[in-house]
């Protein structure tokens, strides 16, 4: 399976690609970016390896990574949720479900606090429909780039049924010591591997 850098330079041709093809067609340059928008987030943010809870992907939440971990504990990886368009939806309604219940609670903190937030639409039906059909764009980059991701690791399954065993094997050992010799602790510091971790 390629790793995080594998699968960044894939989407990243993608979104080169994406650009160049959106823009020969004629497409604005706001659906360009809207698109191009869907596939960074889709690489660096909503990536289709949250599901494993020690990945780069996840590392790059932070501490907010504790949102993710019901998620990681539900979906397995490579499971449904890996599939481009069923695992991107469920990955975006994950964390607009998050932000609806965190907006709610601060609507509900600022009423008691004597804080009035309005949420009225004062556009018109047209504008708002318009500016919904970039969020199209934005979530067809993003499927683009989970379409990426999952072709690349059936690729490179296959790829690496291919070589013999004994190639296999020597490989994994070579990119265990490799692994070991740049993730040593600092002088002085021990170092705990996580659960999963090796």
């Amino acid at each position: 399976m390629p790793g995080f850098v594998g699968h960044t330079v894939a989407n990243a041709a993608v979104l080169v690609g994406t650009t160049v093809v959106m823009r020969a067609q004629g497409w604005s340059w706001q659906d360009v970016m809207a698109v191009d928008a869907g596939i960074v987030i889709a690489t660096f943010v909503l990536s289709p390896d949250l599901d494993l809870f020690n990945s780069k992907s996840m590392n790059g939440w932070g501490w907010l990574r504790f949102f993710w971990w019901p998620y990681s504990k539900l979906a397995k990886h490579r499971d449904r949720l890996h599939l481009p368009i069923l695992g991107t939806a469920v990955r975006w309604l994950y964390v607009l479900t998050l932000l609806a219940i965190l907006g709610l609670l601060f609507y509900l903190w600022f009423r008691r606090i004597g804080l009035g937030i309005s949420f009225d639409f004062a556009g018109d039906a047209h504008d708002l429909i318009y500016n919904a059909l970039y969020l199209v764009d934005v979530f067809i980059g993003a499927v683009l780039a989970d379409t990426t991701h999952y072709v690349l690791d059936i690729l490179s399954t296959k790829i690496k049924r291919l070589v013999p065993r004994r190639f296999r094997e020597r490989y994994e050992r070579y990119a265990q010591n490799h692994y070991d010799r740049d993730h040593r602790p600092p002088p002085g510091q021990t170092w705990i591997p996580l659960e999963g971790q090796r």
